[in-house]
C-alpha cells in the first residue's frame, strides 16, 4: 500500500499543502527549519495516528490557528483508502477513514511504517531505555500480542513496585512474582526471536553500508537464557526471589525485562564506546532496513520508509547502497541539499519552498 497524497492544513509551518507523492522514492530537499521534518510527522500520523516527536496537541496545530487537519490517500491494486485527522486546541483528536468516524486503534490497521531520524542515534548512544524502546516499537510493529504482554508486563510490575514501597505482604509478593515471571518470559522469548532475525538482516545490510565489517546483536539479560519459554519463566521466578531483599531496600524490581539491554557490536568491539559517528549511524539505519525486512517477510507486504536527514555522514557509495536497496519500495528522504548523482536515479524530488508556498 503506498501513499499518493498528502494534504496538510494549518500542520505546523503548513497552512495550505497538496501533494501527490511518487510510488518509489521521494526526496524532499531544501533549507534546515523549512518543514522538512514536520512533513514527515504528518506521514507518520496518517499511519501511526501519533506523531513520532510526542509533542502537545496544541504544537501540531499552526500558532495563529485554532485546529489542524492531515489528509492521507492510500492505494493498494484497485482501491484506495482516505484517512483524516482533525486536531483542535482544547486537546481532541479525531480520526476517519473514507468519511467514517473512528478509533486511533483501527485508524492504524493495515499500514506499516518504518521511521529513521537523528534521535534514533540515541539506540547507540544513550541509556538502555532507549534500546528496549527501539525493540518495543519494532516487536509491536509485528506481532499486536506483544503490545499486549507488554501492557500486561507493566500493569504488574506497577503494582508490585508498589508493594515494595509499602507493605511486605510476602503472600500478596507470591502473586506478584508468579505473574511477572509468567508474562516477563513471554517478552524475552519473543525479544529473543525478533534479535536473531534482525541480526541476520541488519549484518548483511551494515556489510553493505561498511567495507564488509560485521555487525553483530545482542540480548542482555538480567535472568538466564534459555531458548525455553517454561525455563525461562522458573529463572525469572527464582531470581525474583533470590534478589526480594535487594529489592525491598531499594523498593523497585532490580531483575526483568525492564532492565535488560541489547549489545552492538562491529567485528567485536562496542559500537557505543568504540564506533564513530558514521559507524553509529550505519548501525541504526541497518536496523532501520532489518526492521523493514521483518514486516515484509511477516506480512508480505513493504512498509513505507521515512529516512529522515538520512545522509549526513554517509559518502557517496553508502549513499548509492542504500537509494539502491531501497529503489523499489515507497520511501520519503529528507536532505539539506539536491545531490547531482540524484538526476541519474528513478526519484521523484521536492523543493521544500516550493511545495511550501502558502
Amino acid at each position: 500500500m503506498n501513499l499518493s497524497f498528502i494534504g496538510l492544513y494549518n500542520f505546523r509551518n503548513y497552512k495550505s499543502l497538496k501533494l501527490n507523492t511518487g510510488p518509489n522514492i521521494n526526496i524532499i530537499y531544501g533549507k534546515n527549519a523549512s518543514g522538512k521534518t514536520n512533513l514527515l510527522e504528518a506521514i507518520y500520523m496518517t499511519c501511526k495516528a501519533y506523531s513520532f516527536k510526542n509533542p502537545r496537541d496544541n504544537d501540531l496545530i499552526n500558532f495563529s490557528k485554532n485546529e489542524a487537519c492531515i489528509l492521507g490517500t492510500y492505494e493498494n491494486n484497485c482501491y484506495k483508502d482516505n484517512y483524516r485527522i482533525e486536531i483542535t486546541r482544547n486537546n481532541i483528536k479525531k480520526y476517519f477513514i473514507n468519511e467514517q468516524k473512528t478509533n486511533s486503534k483501527d485508524f492504524r490497521q493495515a499500514r506499516h511504517i518504518v521511521l529513521f531520524s537523528p534521535v534514533d542515534l540515541n539506540i547507540i548512544k544513550n541509556s538502555p531505555s532507549d534500546r528496549r524502546r527501539f525493540i518495543d516499537e519494532s516487536l509491536s510493529n509485528i506481532d499486536l500480542s506483544y503490545d499486549y504482554y507488554l501492557s500486561q508486563y507493566r500493569k504488574i510490575l506497577m503494582e508490585r513496585n508498589k508493594l515494595l514501597k509499602i507493605s511486605k505482604n510476602m503472600s500478596l509478593l507470591e502473586i506478584y512474582d508468579r505473574e511477572l515471571s509468567k508474562i516477563g518470559s513471554k517478552i524475552i522469548i519473543m525479544r529473543l526471536i525478533a534479535i536473531k532475525e534482525l541480526n541476520k538482516y541488519a549484518n548483511k545490510h551494515y556489510q553493505n553500508l561498511s567495507k564488509n565489517d560485521r555487525l553483530k546483536t545482542t540480548y542482555l539479560s538480567t535472568i538466564p537464557l534459555s531458548s525455553n519459554e517454561e525455563e525461562i519463566r522458573e529463572n525469572f521466578y527464582n531470581f525474583l526471589k533470590l534478589n526480594q531483599y535487594k529489592d525491598f531496600q531499594r523498593k523497585n524490581t532490580s531483575i526483568g525485562p525492564h532492565r535488560d539491554d541489547i549489545d552492538f557490536k562491529i567485528n567485536d568491539k562496542s559500537t557505543k564506546a568504540f564506533g564513530s559517528q558514521g559507524e553509529q549511524r550505519s548501525v541504526v539505519l541497518s536496523l532501520k532496513l532489518s526492521e523493514f525486512d521483518l514486516i515484509y517477510k511477516k506480512f508480505n507486504d513493504k512498509s513505507i520508509l521515512l529516512l529522515d536527514d538520512v545522509f549526513s555522514e554517509l559518502d557517496e557509495k553508502r549513499t548509492l547502497y542504500l537509494l539502491d536497496s531501497i529503489k523499489d519500495t515507497q520511501t520519503f528522504i529528507t536532505t539539506t541539499e539536491f545531490k547531482d548523482y540524484f538526476k541519474n536515479l528513478n526519484i521523484s524530488s521536492y523543493n521544500i519552498e516550493d511545495i511550501n508556498k502558502e
